[in-house]
């Protein structure tokens, strides 16, 4: 129980999205993977590491495309594994259709394969995880002026592969998300791109940002063609915004 809390406590951003996701699409239904063939299953993979020694692997399974709000839940056989540098786990139900495990790395190859009783398996979906890396910039508790100052985030190490983007989320401002491009190791936030409420411009408040670097993996050509893998090393701080 306790390993199954500590996946929904690393995911909660991800099931946040997909509740309401599912109030506004009247939730959906399920099926079992006993009616459906390999070939139209979608599985959405996600390889999410947020500190150096966590990664977590968890997959979503639909059928009708990667929009669906139909669900397949795993039964007769069926069942997820994933396999990092020779450790293989299975991946846990956490929810109707969802499956996750986590790893006590932040680095090297993933791989989440679907082994199948009655149909053919989709063994390899995989992907290298973009290079684990820290924020080296701190902001300490000055405010930082939306008007006037800009905010220059730095991060070690950079000039990797990886795409990366920075996000912003704070009571008093807009929550805001800016592509920095192909990891430079460095992005400066210019004056007037954070932007308040309207009735809380003149409001300080803590702001929390996170560094995403993210690559794209290989789904398994078994799987149906709206399946994907998307693999992501996050890192976090804090500065205080100001009017």
């Amino acid at each position: 129980m306790a390993r199954l809390s500590a996946l929904a406590s690393t995911t909660a951003r991800t099931s946040a999205t997909l509740a309401v996701a599912c109030v506004l699409a009247a939730c959906g239904a399920t099926t079992s993977s006993k009616n459906v063939r390999t070939a139209g299953l979608v599985a959405l993979i996600d390889i999410t590491s947020e500190r150096p020694d966590q990664t977590v692997v968890s997959a979503d399974m639909v059928v009708g495309g990667r929009h669906s709000n139909t669900h397949v839940v795993l039964e007769d056989g069926d069942q997820l594994v994933a396999t990092c540098e020779g450790e293989k786990l299975e991946m846990a139900s956490v929810d109707n259709g969802s499956y996750a495990t986590r790893f006590a790395r932040s680095d090297g190859e993933f791989v989440v394969g679907l082994e199948r009783a009655s149909d053919k398996p989709a063994p390899r979906s995989v992907g290298h995880m973009p290079a684990s890396f820290e924020i080296t910039s701190m902001f300490g508790d000055t405010p930082m002026s939306r008007a006037n100052d800009a905010l220059t985030i730095t991060w070690s190490p950079g000039g990797t592969d990886s795409v990366v983007s920075i996000e912003l989320e704070g009571d008093c401002i807009h929550s805001t998300v800016l592509d920095a491009g192909h990891d430079p190791g460095t992005f400066t936030i210019e004056p007037g791109k954070v932007t308040a409420w309207k009735r809380q411009e003149k409001d300080s408040c803590n702001v929390a940002l996170r560094v995403v670097q993210t690559k794209h993996g290989e789904p398994d050509p078994a799987l149906g063609e709206d399946s994907s893998v998307v693999l992501r090393q996050i890192r976090a701080t804090r500065f205080v915004s100001a009017p």
